[in-house]
This record gives structure tokens, sequence and C-alpha cells, in this order.
């Protein structure tokens, strides 16, 4: 039987230790979500297709996800979730040293979208901030990032993932059903921060340009390329090839980080507290839980809920276990995100 089918075309670098002379940590959490819940029922009957809510439930386990409404907008919703994760830090965002959002798509390219929330905060300081795109794994990314930032000086970044993925959706006539069911719309906030301790033992990060193709939106000059003329049709929503592809890469990542990460730090999985990863599905999410071999109660999908919210998916399953108190300060945690096969990467923290 094959095995390694979507590592065997390429090599993957070496872990690097993190050569931090200033330790970070995460300070707290924030999320924004629209207050309008989509049920798979609602989108049957949105879209009149010829489905049953119990076969998406079988075939992807979700049962509902948010959605904007015409009054709530992706400002807000980026503004909601920094709100709520500097009040529970008590720091004011003009302490703020540096935000990094990743991202799917926002409103607009240029300006960056970090630029639109800080005029919708009013902010008087001109805070530097940008964005990546990084589609699922773009927090992992973004979180690396900000260790490297607080190491060279910065005391407080802001990272923000997520974004409205059904604002297109709901403006088609006719969305593709390999994607309609699987979108939900969310922003979660990151605020890390100095620490006088080690926190972070290890990170790594990835990509497979073997995958470049599978899963897209086919935007820019790939629109004219590949004859997308017709904007009618729902060019600006992501284009899956192949499913299979998504889980099975997912699940070949996850022991290959999950390897690394734990030698690097020299940490046994057993003294893993909880394992977060992206779940674009409920299936994918156990896959990679089966592949590990930890207990389910040691991990948590909120695919049923809240959907697939991209860049959002790993953080706002760690602001539920922070909130809920299941996770608490001292545990240590492997959290991981997977974009569609083409990158994937995670960190081994204690929180």
């Amino acid at each position: 039987m094959k095995t390694n089918t979507y590592s065997s075309a390429i090599s993957f670098p070496d872990i690097k230790p993190l050569r931090i002379n200033r330790y970070a940590k995460i300070v707290s959490t924030g999320v924004g979500v629209p207050k309008k819940v989509m049920t798979n029922q609602d989108i049957i009957d949105k879209y009149d297709y010829v489905a049953t809510d119990r076969a998406i439930q079988f075939s992807i386990g979700i049962k509902e996800r948010r959605w904007v409404s015409e009054d709530e907008s992706f400002e807000g919703l980026m503004a909601e979730a920094i709100t709520q994760c500097l009040e529970r830090a008590n720091v004011n965002i003009e302490e703020v040293d540096r935000i990094i959002y990743t991202k799917l798509l926002s409103v607009q390219n240029i300006p960056a979208s970090t630029v639109a929330v800080l005029k919708k905060l009013g902010v008087k300081k001109g805070i530097p901030g940008f964005d990546v795109t990084c589609a699922c794994s773009g927090f992992v990314h973004v979180m690396d990032m900000a260790l490297k930032y607080i190491a060279t000086g910065d005391d407080y970044v802001l990272i923000l993932g997520g974004g409205i993925s059904s604002k297109r959706i709901q403006q088609c006539k006719n969305p593709s059903t390999k994607t309609v069911f699987l979108f939900g719309d969310g922003i979660v906030a990151m605020l890390l921060g100095p620490s006088k301790t080690k926190h972070f033992f290890s990170s790594y990060i990835f990509t497979n340009h073997q995958l470049y193709d599978n899963a897209f939106i086919p935007c820019g000059t790939t629109m004219l390329a590949k004859g997308y003329h017709d904007t009618g049709n729902d060019i600006l929503t992501m284009q899956i090839v192949d499913g299979k592809v998504i889980l099975d890469s997912a699940v070949e990542y996850t022991k290959i980080i999950a390897d690394k990460l734990l030698s690097m730090a020299n940490i046994t999985l057993d003294e893993v507290d909880y394992f977060i990863t992206s779940d674009q599905s409920t299936r994918i999410w156990e896959a990679q839980v089966k592949a590990l071999g930890i207990p389910f109660e040691k991990s948590l999908s909120l695919f049923e809920r809240y959907g697939n919210t991209v860049a959002a998916m790993s953080p706002l399953i760690l602001n539920e276990l922070i909130s809920s108190n299941r996770i608490k300060r001292g545990d240590i945690v492997m959290m991981m995100a997977h974009g569609a096969g083409a990158s994937s990467g995670g960190l081994l923290f204690k929180y």
C-alpha cells in the first residue's frame, strides 16, 4: 500500500530551534462572530437545494454556522474581537506595537485590513500593521512572526485571523454545493506579550507547492487565464478540486509536524495537555486526532457550530478552551493549522 502520498514529491525542511533571547507568552484572546446563525436547512431553503439536513450532517459533520447580516461589517467583527481581547488583558490599544491579520479575503486588498480596523476603532496612534494571506494555516504563521517581533523589541503584538467568507456566497445565485455548507464567518484576536520565562518551545511551518492547484480562489490574472469572465459566478469563493486530498494531507502533515515539534522541545506526546488543529470538517479533525493516537477529550472541534472559519479555526478552539476553563495556565498545548495542503504548521507552547 502506497504511503506518504503528499510528502513523497517534496523534502521537508529541518525544524530550527526558536533562538529567542526575549520570551513571549499568550496574554489573552477575543472573538467577533456574527449574530445570525445559519442552519443547514436555512441554506437548503435559500438556494432550493435537493438535500437534507441529516445528509449534510452525516457527510461533513456540520449543523450550523454564522453568516453576517446586512447591518454587520468585516471591520466591526475585527473591532469586536480586538476589544474583547484587550479588555481581558487590561491593555489599551495604544500600547500595542504591531498588528498582523491573516486572511482568506477581506473588504479590499489595499490598504491592509489592519488599517481599516484601526480606523474603525478611532485609534490616534499610527500602529504598524499588515495582512498575511495563508488561508487556513495563517494563524500559526502570524503566531510564529509575533514571537520574533517580541524577541526583537516589541512589547505587545496583536494578531488576528478569520474573515467573512459568506459575503460572496450570499451574493451568488448558485454557489457551489462543494463549499456552500462548509464556510462560516468569524474573527479571532490574540495578544502576545513579553515573559520572563519560556512559554514557546518549538515552531514549525512548511509549504507543499505540489498542492497549489487543489484548493484556490481564482482572483487576479487567474480569472483571465482560466476564463473566469462572468463575475456572476462564485469566482471569489474557494474552488476545491478534491476534498479527499485536503483530508489525507492534513493527516499526514499532522504526524510530521507533531514529530518535529516534540523532538525539538524534547517533550513526549503524553505530556501534551491539549491538541488543537484546524477542523475543515468533523472527519478531518477526527482523522488527525486518531493519527496521533491521543484521547479525544484532549482535543476539541467547533466545526459543527461554526463551520470552516479559515484562519480562525484553531484560535477559535483555543479561545473556547480558555473561556471554558478547560485550558489553564501552565498547560502544554500543541496547536496546528493546515492550509488545504499547500501550507501547514504548528507550535508547541505552555499557556
